[in-house]
């Protein structure tokens, strides 16, 4: 039977050396309405480069927004593009797809913009003005994310607090595991010669994890690491979404960085 991570833990402090116990990492949500930008996008876009470009001099320019991003790479436009990205998974157009339903929308498209759930159409003018308005409601999820490095696994422990009898009735738990600094050189499609550098790459999507109805729940998760993913630029991002109307009740971050 396999133990849970709660007793993992507790042998650990009493087995393993102290280089080992430092691969942990610990991350508790804001009070407020920490954003969550999901972004939509591909390789063989030609749009989707100066999207992303403005996007991450966003990051640079605004730090005092509360948001988090996750890069998504669609796979529907491998097969019309001339350029396979690889980056690309199904479950990434399943989460687009997803979220189109939610807000409604018949079509999908690259980039497209998902802000804490709903379409962003015009992000260009509005983002900034719609991150700080998310960012002054107080959160209605409390994510406390904790992970371990054992191995050439991630143990992955999350407890979520939920507020609210219609969000703990309607609301699922999501895990990503994301990368930053990712090098791609593009060598077909309407990118062509141009080198990437992907940041908040999404590598894996995790869920959805079912929530306690009396609104606490605890996740235990393991996740094998790929020998091509560069462990000091991973993070974990932990969201909590109510998918009866779409709106992100909280998420948070945890860079496994030392």
């Amino acid at each position: 039977m396999k133990q849970s991570i709660a007793k993992w833990f507790c042998i650990t402090w009493l087995i393993l050396p102290c280089t080992v116990l430092a691969n942990q990492w610990h991350a508790v949500s804001e009070k407020k309405h920490t954003a969550v930008l999901e972004l939509f996008t591909s390789e063989g876009c030609g749009s989707c480069p100066p999207a992303e470009r403005w996007l991450y001099a966003q990051q640079q320019q605004h730090s005092a927004l509360d948001y988090i991003v996750l890069g998504f790479h669609i796979d529907y436009l491998n097969d019309q593009k001339g350029w396979v990205d690889t980056f690309a998974k199904p479950e990434f157009t399943e989460r687009q797809k997803q979220l189109a339903r939610l807000n409604h929308f018949q079509t999908i498209y690259t980039p497209e913009f998902v802000l804490s759930g709903e379409s962003l159409p015009n992000w260009r003018e509005n983002f900034h003005d719609a991150v700080s308005f998310l960012n002054e409601f107080d959160a209605q999820a409390n994510i406390r994310l904790s992970a371990a490095l054992v191995g050439e696994a991630l143990m992955i422990d999350s407890h979520s607090q939920v507020s609210g009898a219609a969000n703990r009735e309607h609301s699922k738990l999501y895990i990503a595991v994301i990368e930053d600094g990712v090098t791609s050189d593009v060598r077909g499609g309407d990118n062509a010669g141009q080198t990437f550098n992907h940041k908040n790459l999404v590598r894996q999507w995790l869920g959805p994890f079912e929530l306690d109805p009396a609104g606490e729940t605890f996740i235990e998760h393991q996740v094998e690491l790929s020998s091509d993913w560069q462990r000091p630029n991973l993070k974990l991002v932990a969201l909590i979404q109510n998918l009866a109307d779409g709106y992100v009740l909280q998420a948070v971050e945890l860079p496994l960085q030392h």
